[in-house]
């Protein structure tokens, strides 16, 4: 029989107490049984699918030198939570000749040729998204600045909240004061001081 590792995950307590993980399960043996596959499972209980630290979705990750045929889900949401994360991650399984069904999903196969090009046009939607947020952004960003509005890193202040010269820093460092003399004459931590020196040379 062919190997393939099956992914479950609950987000909340309250879910894993519902079943969630065991329904997940319920719905992927079913569907390897019916085609002859071996099933490793990799479970995860109330981990958000936001959180990339999902302890048995990483051992899954890592134990794909046993050479699955597949990695199965029940619901794609259960694997990732953004287009990004999903195609990032398929691609990954693509590059190892790994497999990837979603059963609740229709269409979600990589195994077969119409799988494959909706996610070859997800990717095509993914990409058309990042540039239109990219443009919107740099639309926004123009139309601030015709306004007078100024970008770039923010200005370091002293204890009483006056913003630092830094000029006037670059000038007493050239009189010879060291970082701790001139942030007490300007009356602020040395940490600001420093970083301007740094940034200077």
């Amino acid at each position: 029989m062919a190997l393939a590792f099956a992914y479950v995950r609950a987000s909340t307590q309250e879910e894993v107490r519902q079943g969630s993980n065991e329904r997940q399960k319920a719905i992927i043996r079913e569907y390897a049984k019916s085609r002859g596959y071996e099933l490793e499972f990799f479970e995860d209980r109330a981990k958000s699918g936001k959180n990339i630290q999902r302890p048995d979705f990483e051992r899954m990750l890592n134990s794909l030198d046993a050479k699955p045929k597949l990695v199965i889900v029940a619901k794609i949401d259960r694997f990732a939570r953004s287009l990004s994360d999903l195609l990032r991650m398929l691609e990954y399984l693509d590059q190892k000749g790994i497999g990837f069904i979603s059963v609740n999903d229709p269409g979600i196969d990589t195994t077969t040729p119409n799988g494959r090009l909706l996610l070859q046009i997800l990717g095509a939607f993914a990409e058309f998204e990042r540039n239109m947020i990219n443009s919107r952004t740099k639309a926004g960003r123009e139309q601030a600045m015709s306004r007078g509005v100024k970008f770039g890193r923010p200005a370091l202040k002293t204890r009483n909240g006056s913003f630092i010269d830094r000029r006037k820093v670059i000038e007493l460092k050239e009189r010879g004061l060291s970082a701790r003399a001139i942030a007490k004459s300007m009356e602020c931590s040395i940490t600001p001081i420093l970083k301007i020196l740094k940034e200077s040379h």
